[in-house]
């Protein structure tokens, strides 16, 4: 999946198409197949980016419109890359790790199957609620900067008393900095033990085939629980929060220069069970050997003469330690679940789109008894296979949020689409609001009524009179009656009990499936 995602976020920077990570993690992990090109080109289609599959020979190379997904041989699977340049002899495409890269032409042509990608972007493209996401975003991100900055002021304010000792100002932020440089890489640690295959992280333990950072974290544990790379946290997180806590008091950096020995006796124990137990490297650990190495150096030569740590230091460090073990011990598990969540979801998704559990499904529930044909509005598509019949109320927000997943369906031409009307209520502005949507459809003009349709179900607070004065009637809302009863008729006969009700082929939509899961069986 990771060459899905990283392909797909280079073709919206290339394209100038603002997203949000988490959201397109989310839409590419959850697909039925999430690592082939349909998930890619069904995430394109959800950012209203129309995309188009080919296969084409190598003289048609120089004729795609950039950027595009193409396809790249590789041992031992193929894998999917965006191609954002062509020149003469060059070209520039995403390597397998998701770094630009370039090659000559006559080389990539031997590793291009021909499987290719091409898109194209319109006016309203763009991520279903994007400005939503990006607020949301930015006010975690001030807060922060904010975190940071509250943070930092207290360091500094607490290094003014050092002025007179530039050593032990020195010392102090010497240790400060390997401490936070070992949270760093204890916390790389800590999140391959819930996503071994992320490609951030296998870069950093990279560096040949003695290289394999999985291999010697999995290969050790206290209790067959405790983890080294939870241990390594812990140890860089209590030093600095004592630090912080203690206003690096001296007797807490006493407290710390005493720990750096022991964990100095660390270095060559690893060293031994890396090299010869177990002949591989982490160059992770490697670093943190190194960083603890530096500690030492920075406590001893830095910071000499030291007051002895107290008890209540002692007391500090002990229960922070702690207390970091068994909070990363009860997250473990909720984030490992949340991993696995997209996993099970794509598998879901697999089974909800395979057409022959659909179609057998959707034929055991429930069947039309009486004819809906001239009920309300009625749209026809391009190259129909599907009638999908919408039952709604027009202030009902499950109907607002259905609209448009159908109204993608529609676009692409695979369904008719019937929308039928119940007030919910019965009160005349809810029965006028029909009115207008039925009399807007009576003139004909199907791109006028689709437009109308999005307009009313996409505002957040429905306000009739506002869209009444957008589109503009003369006469036709006074000859919707009939068509407004025989509705509420149609449906008291076929007991309509909730809004949205969906019929595909003349049968309900199954318990079982949502409305999202349509744009997997309705193509």
């Amino acid at each position: 999946m990771e060459n899905t995602l990283i392909c797909t976020k280079r073709l919206f920077d290339l394209i100038k198409l603002p997203y949000n990570s988490a959201f397109l993690n989310g839409k590419l992990l959850t697909h039925p197949e999430p690592h082939s090109l349909l998930s890619i080109s069904d995430t394109l289609a959800e950012y209203k980016v129309e995309s188009l599959a080919l296969q084409i020979g190598e003289d048609k190379l120089d004729q795609l419109p950039l950027p595009c997904v193409v396809q790249i041989n590789q041992n031992p699977y193929p894998y999917f890359s965006c191609l954002s340049k062509v020149s003469a002899d060059r070209v520039e495409y995403l390597d397998d790790k998701g770094k630009t890269a370039e090659l000559a032409k006559a080389e990539f042509i031997t590793k291009w199957t021909g499987v290719t990608l091409v898109l194209e972007k319109g006016e309203d493209s763009g991520e279903p609620g994007y400005q939503q996401r990006r607020k949301e975003q930015l006010t975690y991100k001030a807060l922060l900067f904010l975190l940071g900055a509250v943070g930092l002021g207290w360091f500094i304010g607490n290094l003014v008393g050092w002025d007179d000792y530039s050593s032990y100002s020195i010392g102090v932020l010497a240790i400060v900095s390997l401490k936070l440089a070992g949270l760093f890489v204890s916390t790389i640690l800590l999140w391959s033990e819930v996503d071994k295959n992320n490609s951030a992280i296998t870069q950093f333990c990279t560096g040949g085939e003695n290289v394999d950072c999985n291999t010697v974290l999995d290969s050790f544990s206290f209790g067959g629980l405790i983890s080294l790379s939870n241990l390594a946290f812990a140890y860089f997180f209590s030093g600095f929060s004592l630090l912080m806590f203690s206003s690096f008091s001296v007797s807490g950096l006493g407290l710390l220069s005493v720990l750096s020995y022991s964990s100095l006796a660390i270095i060559p124990i690893s060293l031994y069970y890396q090299g010869v137990k177990l002949k591989k490297w982490c160059v992770l650990c490697l670093w943190l050997s190194g960083i603890l190495l530096l500690e030492f150096g920075a406590s001893q030569f830095l910071l000499p003469e030291l007051n002895s740590s107290t008890l209540s230091e002692w007391s500090v460090f002990s229960f922070l330690f702690l207390a970091s073990v068994l909070a990363w011990l009860s997250l473990k598990p909720y984030l490992i679940a949340k991993t696995d969540l997209y996993a099970v979801k794509s598998k879901l998704a697999k089974v909800m789109s395979n057409k022959e559990f659909f179609d057998h499904f959707l034929s055991k529930s429930r069947q039309i008894t009486s004819n809906p044909e001239g009920l309300g509005i009625f749209l026809n598509g391009i190259n129909p296979k599907y009638h999908v019949l919408k039952v709604c109320n027009p202030y009902c927000g499950p109907c607002a949020r259905t609209h448009p997943l159908l109204e993608q369906l529609y676009e692409a031409g695979n369904i008719d689409l019937q929308i039928v009307f119940v007030p919910g209520g019965g009160d005349e502005v809810r029965l006028n609001t029909i009115r207008h949507l039925l009399g807007i459809a009576s003139q004909g003009d199907f791109e006028k009524t689709r437009q109308a349709l999005d307009d009313w179900y996409s505002q957040d607070k429905k306000d009739y009179e506002a869209f009444a004065a957008i589109y503009p009637l003369n006469g036709e809302l006074a000859k919707q009656e009939s068509n407004i009863k025989a509705m509420l008729d149609w449906a008291d006969k076929e007991q309509i009990t909730h809004t949205p009700t969906i019929f595909i082929n003349g049968y309900e939509l199954p318990s079982a499936y949502a409305v999202e899961d349509l744009k997997y069986v309705l193509q």
